[in-house]
């Protein structure tokens, strides 16, 4: 099978010659200009041969496009480009307007995009990296971000009294960003983009947001985006981040594919979440936090183990989320041979 093949057979439920497999990571100091990204993009292809081609720009590039400043030669906790200045003065929300494609970081973008369609050797699904809007608008304002594993008191963060004070100007500007992905993925789609990676960072998680408050601020919008990518033909991997991400909130959303990390606390196995996922494609399988400890053997192991346990399953194998920028060759190696038989 080709790889597109054997990802969209996955996607329609069906049987394949084996599971599909990617993985992805931060690349630091390359992931900003276009070919800088399509170049290491098309480098980590190359080495590993992955189903599915997950671009991994920079986590702040949307924030970029707004309007911050961004110094990508100087680092924060190794992954994170020092922001310079903010696009907005306190919580302006009048900052996020529908941006069109003059915006020149969404042209690189799509350049970028083009670029590794254009570099590849063979016709593997590419998917872009987008943040839910909220995500956007926290990032902009500094606020509190959400960490995989790491606890988190809402009553630390300002965006729950924004919600509350300015309920109808943020809804306006997430709606704005939500447009803005829609215009973005119209100039994707022209030149081989094939969908998105739409990451709900940890807005999901039991205890954080209210039920209420994620259906209004974080649902409405990624639903509202996921349906204009689906009713185009492109695809939907979304990405519900860390601890208690509650993986069944999204059976209903038009996604095909759903991410989120099975061996995290309260989360549930791959097996467990197909009882209800229907016809959406589950994702993971191997704990990214091992990658970049010379853990080859257990991420083999993990891996396998995957495989054994969902072999009558439909889905994508994939470490939780982005392994860490010390993995080794070796590493990579071992999780990406794990499929071959």
């Amino acid at each position: 099978m080709t790889k597109r093949e054997r990802v969209m057979a996955t996607l329609r439920g069906e049987k394949t010659d084996r599971p599909p497999i990617t993985a992805y990571r931060h690349f630091p100091k390359v992931e900003r200009e276009p070919r800088d990204l399509a170049n290491i993009m098309l480098k980590w292809q190359k080495d590993y041969d992955w189903d599915i081609v997950k671009v991994h720009p920079s986590a702040v590039y949307m924030q970029e496009a707004y309007g911050d400043k961004i110094d990508y030669v100087n680092y924060e906790q190794e992954i994170f480009p020092t922001k310079l200045s903010s696009a907005a003065k306190g919580y302006d929300l009048s900052v996020f307007k529908i941006l069109d494609m003059t915006n020149q970081v969404l042209k690189d973008h799509v350049e970028a995009i083009k670029l590794i369609r254009d570099g590849l050797d063979e016709d593997v699904p590419i998917l872009q990296t987008v943040f839910t809007p909220l995500q956007i608008v926290s990032g902009v304002f500094d606020l509190p971000f959400v960490r995989r594993h790491f606890p988190a008191d809402r009553e630390e963060n300002p965006i729950f009294k924004i919600m509350e004070e300015h309920e109808e100007e943020l809804l306006k500007a997430l709606d704005n960003i939500t447009e803005t992905y829609i215009n973005y993925w119209k100039a994707l789609k022209e030149v081989g983009c094939d969908g998105f990676f739409l990451a709900g960072i940890s807005w999901a998680r039991t205890d954080y947001m209210k039920f209420e408050e994620w259906e209004k601020f974080v649902k409405r919008f990624d639903v509202k985006f996921s349906q204009a990518v689906k009713n185009d033909g492109g695809i939907i991997m979304y990405h519900t981040c860390g601890i208690k991400s509650n993986p069944d909130r999204f059976k209903d959303f038009p996604i095909d594919i759903l991410h989120w990390d099975q061996g995290a606390e309260d989360n549930p196995s791959i097996k467990e979440a197909s009882a209800y996922l229907g016809k959406i494609t589950p994702m993971g399988g191997v704990d990214e936090m091992i990658f970049g400890n010379n853990s080859e053997e257990e991420i083999a192991r993990q891996a396998k183990k995957a495989i054994e346990e969902n072999k009558d399953i439909p889905f994508i194998l994939a470490p939780y989320c982005s392994v860490s920028i010390h993995s080794t060759d070796a590493e990579m190696r071992a999780f990406r041979d794990s499929v071959e038989k």
